[in-house]
């Protein structure tokens, strides 16, 4: 089995009004990051406000200035022209939300579409600056958009997927290890698989994901919680499923290797 990947979604987490915002700042979110690196994370995954140029090329260059980490670029609902001016800045990864997002957050809706011919100049964007799509499937249906853009030539294996759970809103799933299981045994080949669980079932799902091949991203965005009522900095999730996986005979992957299981150039 390969090693495994840990993705860190280093961002304050907007579906707990009661855990206050703490990373919104380049020194902070690059200090949380590296030691969420440290520990074992080799990819990044952070965010700043769609059309805030200036914060996305400062949180990158922040976290660039002290490790070596993945970046991988979030906001998968920017507007194509949006993406087209944060690449700018040569991350190496972005989100691609497949299909429509109906996504529920406290105190704010989003609904956001990304119809196939927007989704298609995205493909054309990572392809022109060397990035990586990370594509986010929320649903079996979002395969065939997957689908789609690799019979049109625009993307290529290994498909780089994460798989949501748990989530509020119109994307919604059950965080159950019979969800996980139906919806990995639907990936398409060459697939790499990412685990990313909201609510109480995160841990059982990410330990399944490293039990079953995937790989899994964890932090602050997406479940800041270790168990009810127990927070946890980036830097402790990753150090909890790295010691779950090593505990079951899985090593963690570097950045370098992780380079080379996705696809990318070193």
């Amino acid at each position: 089995m390969d090693k495994l990947i840990i993705t860190n979604c280093a961002a304050d987490c907007s579906m707990y009004p009661e855990v206050r915002p703490s990373i919104e700042k380049s020194d902070a979110l690059a200090d949380a990051v590296e030691k969420a690196w440290r520990a074992g994370a080799a990819i990044a995954h952070i965010h700043a406000p769609p059309a805030d140029q200036a914060l996305w090329t400062s949180h990158t260059r922040a976290i660039r200035e002290c490790c070596g980490v993945l970046i991988q670029y979030g906001i998968s609902i920017q507007s194509v022209e949006q993406r087209r001016a944060v690449v700018k800045n040569k991350p190496d990864m972005i989100s691609v939300a497949l299909g429509a997002h109906n996504l529920s957050f406290v105190g704010r809706d989003l609904m956001m579409l990304h119809p196939r011919a927007e989704l298609a100049e995205l493909m054309r964007i990572c392809r022109d600056n060397g990035i990586k799509p990370e594509f986010e499937i929320c649903a079996l249906g979002d395969l065939w958009l997957l689908d789609d853009l690799a019979q049109q030539g625009l993307v290529e294996a290994p498909f780089v997927l994460t798989l949501f759970f748990g989530r509020p809103g119109g994307s919604w799933s059950p965080a159950t290890m019979k969800e996980l299981l139906h919806r990995v045994d639907a990936l398409p080949e060459k697939s790499v698989y990412s685990a990313s669980v909201t609510g109480p079932r995160h841990l059982t799902l990410e330990t399944l994901s490293v039990l079953s091949g995937g790989h899994v991203r964890v932090g602050t965005e997406d479940e800041p919680y270790l168990k009810p009522g127990q927070l946890g900095d980036n830097a402790a999730h990753v150090s909890r499923i790295s010691a779950i996986a090593q505990s079951l005979g899985r090593e963690t992957a570097s950045v370098a290797e992780a380079r080379a299981m996705l696809g990318m150039p070193a």
